[in-house]
């Protein structure tokens, strides 16, 4: 997945932050204006239609913009098949799934709401949808706040929680899904997503964290050190952490609200996290102190950040030992 960063962009934020005092506004106002990665080169919306992927909207009444999603229903093929590409270069990750219906023990009920992360969209989760349909579940994919076609501006996933549980409850209220068992996978930010909606839900069966994003201001330095090493030497890291509390600011949300640390200590809703050893957004080393009787812990070795929004074989068969856990 090739970043949209072009080098003049980088070369602008260098320029001011060594010109000028202004460096974290430039930084928030990058963040603030940062487009969505592209998918159309892996999946075409004919393609998605042709899964059976119903798009839809939804507008809640008292909100101001439109949340857009897809629906699929259980699948009923005897085969799943996937192997998709993720980054580039000696930073790339080829995620696979090789299912059959005979080899699953049994089937499940339910519904997973599937939510992307910062800059990508409900497209990336695609293939990770197809594998909970495949499972016997529904899938609900939404777009978030400010990505791909909802509206509004960015959130950075606090206050998406708003707008997902009321598209849940329209969903249950018109009778797409029920109100028990459902699950909600959130990647990256859409994990700090998912631990807000669990808080604000009493009929969440469990969440499954697939390397949570950490507070944001974390979150926009360790890019800055992956994705773009000589500006990040370059750049002090108080710069890089003041842009992206600027950019929470315009968005009117405060920092230790992007903490999923701490909601996670608090919560009691059985938690699958999944993180990998290689993954320099979301560290492993994070969370391997996180010791909970609601919470399982998976490491996985050599996988990326930007391949951790697709289920592969090994998620598989620590995911299917963990609904098993949640699912009489």
């Amino acid at each position: 997945m090739k970043t949209k960063v072009s080098l003049i962009e980088v070369l602008a934020i260098t320029l001011t932050c060594l010109a000028t005092s202004a460096c974290s506004q430039r930084i928030a106002s990058f963040i603030d204006n940062a487009e969505d990665y592209s998918f159309n080169n892996r999946i075409t919306a004919d393609q998605i239609k042709d899964l059976d992927f119903k798009k839809d909207k939804y507008c809640p009444l008292q909100k101001k913009n439109c949340i857009s999603y897809y629906y699929g229903p259980p699948l009923t093929d005897n085969k799943l098949q996937y192997s998709v590409k993720h980054g580039e270069g000696d930073k790339e990750n080829n995620v696979k799934i090789d299912l059959t219906r005979n080899s699953m023990e049994r089937s499940y009920d339910g519904t997973v709401i599937l939510l992307h992360g910062f800059r990508t969209s409900k497209d990336f989760m695609i293939n990770s949808a197809l594998y909970f349909r495949f499972l016997g579940f529904q899938a609900v994919v939404p777009d978030l706040l400010g990505h791909g076609d909802s509206g509004g501006n960015k959130k950075y996933g606090v206050d998406d929680s708003n707008y997902i549980n009321h598209l849940i409850d329209n969903l249950i209220k018109e009778g797409v899904i029920k109100d028990e068992d459902i699950y909600i996978l959130g990647n990256s930010m859409g994990a700090l997503t998912a631990a807000h909606i669990s808080f604000q839900r009493q009929d969440i069966s469990g969440i499954i964290l697939s390397a949570p994003m950490p507070s944001f201001d974390e979150a926009v330095y360790n890019y800055a050190k992956r994705d773009h090493p000589l500006l990040s030497k370059i750049i002090p890291e108080k710069d890089f952490r003041k842009g992206a509390i600027l950019a929470l600011e315009k968005a009117k949300i405060n920092l230790d609200d992007t903490k999923i640390i701490p909601l996670l200590k608090s919560s009691k809703v059985p938690t699958l996290l999944i993180l990998s050893d290689s993954d320099q957004i979301s560290p492993y080393v994070d969370y391997e102190n996180l010791k909970k009787d609601n919470v399982t812990l998976i490491k996985i070795t050599g996988r990326y950040h930007p391949s951790m929004n697709t289920i592969g074989e090994v998620e598989h068969k620590e995911i299917i030992k963990w609904l098993n856990s949640t699912q009489s």
